[in-house]
């Protein structure tokens, strides 16, 4: 009953991360939106905030490939403190953390930005037909600051991930708004 359940959680999961990309597709084909920033809100623009998930979602696609490739394979580990807590509550707090080299937004052009996210989404779709494989992987990847994960677990953070910055982006609107 308990694989089944975590095999339903990787499931909505990765429908989830989909959906979300489908939403940042569509906000990436409107360079007004893109270019929308607030200082109280972020020193980051809602395009640099696109463009950090579509590199943050390249690099977690490329941990789920290694992940399928070798799913008993891996070092042993777990998240670290941070990143159970992060996991558990479903919530990153702002402002606390930065953004690690490798996925900090550079300001591509955003027709850029929009052709990664159409492949990262496909992605995210092709794995869809993994889910079983990938629940049932024991092995993990690192993260950058949240220790050793396993696929449910980057997954997980995937669309916490997403739900932060998304929260982020709606709040710079709304404060353009007033």
């Amino acid at each position: 009953m308990a694989a089944m359940s975590k095999s339903t959680d990787t499931t909505k999961s990765l429908n989830q991360i989909v959906a979300d990309l489908e939403a940042l597709i569509d906000l990436s084909g409107r360079p007004e939106e893109m270019s929308r920033h607030s200082d109280s809100v972020s020193s980051w623009s809602v395009g640099k905030h696109v463009e950090h998930l579509t590199l943050s979602d390249e690099f977690t696609l490329d941990g789920l490939s290694k992940l399928l490739a070798n799913p008993k394979g891996g070092k042993p580990g777990k998240p670290n403190l941070v990143g159970r807590i992060c996991l558990w509550a479903g919530y990153i707090p702002r402002g606390r953390g930065k953004a690690p080299k490798g996925v900090v937004p550079q300001e591509i052009p955003s027709e850029d930005v929009h052709d990664k996210l159409v492949a990262v989404r496909q992605g995210f779709v092709e794995l869809q037909t993994s889910a079983g494989q990938l629940t049932s992987s024991i092995a993990t990847v690192p993260h950058p600051v949240f220790g050793r994960l396993n696929a449910p677990q980057w997954l997980r953070f995937t669309v916490v991930h997403h739900n932060h910055h998304q929260k982020i982006m709606h709040d710079i609107a709304r404060a353009q708004r007033s």
